[in-house]
């Protein structure tokens, strides 16, 4: 005599007089499956994956390592170029050697970190000097000619010379833009070493006592 036992998946036929077994697996899944028992494609998608994720890995500790490198090329490039050419800007550097901008950013802050570069505001710019540089001095005098800003000394030295100076005569003596002698006044302004008098539509420029040009401080060091 046989018995039809209901289970969870199909019927199947019990002998009469077996014991069954309730906990029996009946949905036909047999044993545990290990990774290498899995088919051949599932292995290649996985192993593949892996070693992607690896080969990504590799790469960002290397450009990392590369770039943290003293004897970066790139970094070593900078650094020659700035000697080359004192008072260069990032924007200078990114131009002549054709450097990413970020990129020039990031090895110029190393640089300065190592101690091997010196650099100064002065208005809009940053100018980057060699830290070996012998144009380093305190008083700054051999330095500012290489600033890019060195055009609103010329504008207070001009002041100094000839004190009631108007806006015009400025432009005219030192062929510079109407916009550009103001952009020069506002800074000098902004050190207060200027007495403004007001003569009908004109403005007179003087230079207040005890400032000279020579002693201006006009840019300072990035510490």
């Amino acid at each position: 005599m046989v018995v039809v036992v209901p289970s969870a998946g199909e019927p199947y036929v019990q002998p009469h007089g077996s014991t069954f077994d309730s906990q029996k697996d009946t949905t036909g899944f047999q044993g545990t499956y290990h990774f290498w028992d899995l088919p051949l494609y599932f292995k290649i998608i996985a192993v593949g994956a892996i070693i992607l994720g690896l080969g990504w890995k590799l790469i960002a500790l290397l450009t990392a390592w590369a770039k943290k490198d003293p004897n970066n090329e790139n970094r070593q490039k900078i650094l020659q170029f700035i000697e080359d050419n004192p008072g260069s800007t990032v924007n200078i550097i990114e131009s002549d050697l054709g450097i990413k901008r970020g990129t020039v950013r990031y090895h110029v802050s190393n640089l300065k970190d190592a101690g091997k570069i010196l650099m100064f505001r002065n208005g809009n710019y940053v100018s980057l000097f060699r830290n070996e540089s012998a144009l380093w001095n305190k008083n700054h005098r051999r330095i500012e000619p290489h600033l890019p800003g060195s055009t609103c000394k010329k504008v207070c030295r001009m002041i100094y010379e000839q004190p009631g100076i108007t806006n015009m005569e400025l432009c005219e003596k030192l062929g510079l833009s109407k916009g550009a002698v103001s952009s020069h006044i506002r800074t000098l302004e902004d050190i207060d070493c200027l007495e403004v008098e007001t003569s009908g539509k004109f403005k007179n420029y003087f230079l207040r006592e005890g400032y000279h040009p020579d002693e201006l401080p006009l840019f300072e060091r990035i510490r």
